[in-house]
């Protein structure tokens, strides 16, 4: 049976396109957050982007790789003076209460003021769920300021999936001082028995778990940051149970059932459920890069491959790197501090990573003609701008796990591909045994992109090129690699490579010792791309 390749996707060009936020498409997604409706279509939640309403943004797609604009969760639109009035609790929203908690004035912060008294807010990383009663569930978090820990996480709910969301309660509320956790990101689980949890935290103390009343959606144990301030409930009461510390941000965990995990003593395949934690770590601009650890208990220990407890000091830390900054050959399109990822599986059963990622690769001239805000100004793009100014965009990738029950994830955009059978002898005829690998490393990468090297696997398991090593296949589609005195193991599927707009065979693995990420694309020569219609019979077999 001949592999099954996807199609040509189109993507979306990766623009700015800040004339009109209708149109951003994939472009400027902050913290993307991604909920499928009964009916098959897919909803993405964003952190408020760029002249946009404010009050998150929801982009539906059918298909997982084409989104569109289609509103704001919040009713916010000539809300201001009500909130700084302390007006809006019965109408725009409602959030006034959140609104009173993250309230931050000039002179208690010099910093850049999200939440401030003439009434604008400060949004970050929401989370939708379809709750027990049939309505939907927005989980939002308000910061009073960029940068610190004056925040706060509640329930909005609506009958429509689009809104408007209408505030119901808070869940958490964090003070200004760093010392109790952040109360932004938040995103909710289930656990094996159906119970729902809340994950939330950023930086500060690090990530932290509260359980929710699955018929509510609020909090379990009843308590309020009252209660907390009244010395009614300690801190671990009101904050929840401790998961991981440090630089440490959005935070998302999903349960897996039946992972097949291969007992390398005996030879025999087993079954194990996980729960697996999902996160971000070090500076959001220089070296953002996203880690992972599980556990057999929602509440943890969750590990890395050595055993570790996740933790992040500043840039580097223990957990699995599942992906940093990187590029592959011959293309402009770099992964620039990739993260702040959600996890789903879909009602096919396709593992998806939703996380935003910058990238240097786009197009900066329709900022040119887009005029300020106050209709006399103009934006213009500077030198620095071109070097280092890109938004946050959103892109997804299809995730798996490896014959140790790790998680790998495909280090290109979900293009539809399926995960199948994959013999060797299939995975080194597609390009005759030329690869482009990206090989992530634990040593102080700080704000460099990993650059993809260029290996040729052999027949006789050789691996030759910019690393030296040896590989080898198993099982369905599962491989190993041994280069840099480290052993990855992982998965080999179908992805499009978009740099060289072609389908390939990628493979995604991950170190046993180190934990850090390895990827492989198979790699055209110019000429053969040059003869497009060859090479496409040659990859459909």
């Amino acid at each position: 049976m001949s592999i099954r390749y996807p199609e040509n996707p189109h993507f979306n060009p990766l623009v700015l396109r800040v004339g009109d936020y209708k149109e951003y498409k994939e472009s400027w997604a902050h913290d993307p957050s991604l909920f499928e409706d009964d009916d098959g279509t897919f909803y993405c939640f964003s952190t408020d982007a760029f002249r946009a309403p404010n009050g998150y943004q929801i982009r539906k797609s059918t298909d997982l790789i084409h989104w569109e604009y289609v509103g704001s969760a919040f009713d916010l639109a000539n809300s201001k003076e009500a909130y700084a009035r302390g007006e809006a609790y019965d109408k725009f929203s409602c959030l006034q209460p959140a609104y009173n908690w993250s309230l931050t004035k000039k002179s208690e912060s010099a910093l850049q003021i999200c939440t401030k008294e003439d009434g604008s807010m400060g949004f970050w990383a929401p989370y939708v769920t379809k709750g027990a009663d049939g309505r939907y569930w927005l989980y939002f978090a308000l910061t009073g300021y960029f940068g610190g820990s004056k925040s706060c996480i509640g329930v909005a709910k609506s009958d429509k999936v689009t809104g408007p969301y209408n505030f119901e309660e808070l869940i958490v509320c964090s003070a200004a001082n760093w010392r109790s956790p952040n109360a932004i990101d938040p995103q909710i689980v289930y656990d094996a028995a159906g119970e729902m949890y809340m994950v939330y935290g950023s930086y500060g103390l690090g990530l932290y778990l509260i359980a929710l009343d699955k018929n509510t959606g609020h909090r379990k144990d009843g308590y309020t940051r009252k209660d907390y301030d009244q010395g009614k409930c300690s801190f671990g009461e009101y904050f929840g149970k401790h998961l991981a510390s440090g630089s440490i941000e959005g935070g998302v965990i999903k349960y897996h059932e039946g992972v097949d995990v291969l007992d390398r003593a005996t030879g025999k395949w087993t079954k194990k459920n996980y729960y697996y934690l999902m996160c971000s770590f070090g500076s959001l601009s220089k070296v953002y890069n996203m880690r992972c650890g599980r556990s057999e208990n929602i509440e943890g220990p969750y590990v890395d491959v050595n055993g570790n407890m996740l933790v992040c000091a500043t840039d580097v830390g223990s957990g699995n790197k599942q992906m940093g900054s990187f590029i592959w050959e011959d293309t402009k399109i770099d992964f620039f501090c990739p993260g702040h990822n959600d996890m789903q599986i879909t009602s096919k059963g396709i593992n998806v990573i939703s996380y935003h990622c910058r990238t240097h690769g786009v197009d900066l001239k329709p900022i040119l003609s887009i005029p300020a805000p106050d209709g006399k100004k103009r934006t213009r793009v500077t030198a620095s701008m071109k070097k280092n100014f890109c938004p946050h965009f959103l892109f997804i990738s299809q995730y798996t796990f490896n014959s140790d029950g790790w998680l790998v994830m495909n280090p290109n955009r979900y293009a539809g591909e399926e995960l199948q059978p994959v013999t060797s002898e299939e995975f080194i005829d597609v390009s005759d045994g030329e690869f482009s690998m990206v090989l992530f490393k634990q040593d102080a990468e700080q704000e460099k992109t990993t650059q993809a090297k260029r290996v040729y696997l052999t027949n006789d398991g050789k691996i030759t090129g910019a690393y030296r090593g040896t590989w080898k296949m198993y099982g369905k589609n599962y491989i190993e690699i041994c280069v840099e005195h480290e052993v990855y193991r992982g998965v080999v599927m179908p992805a499009w490579a978009e740099a060289q707009n072609h389908a390939c065979l990628c493979a995604t693995l991950m170190g046993e010792r180190f934990g850090m990420a390895m990827y492989l694309n198979s790699y055209y020569r110019a000429e053969d791309l040059l003869d497009g219609q060859s090479l496409n019979a040659k990859i459909q077999g």
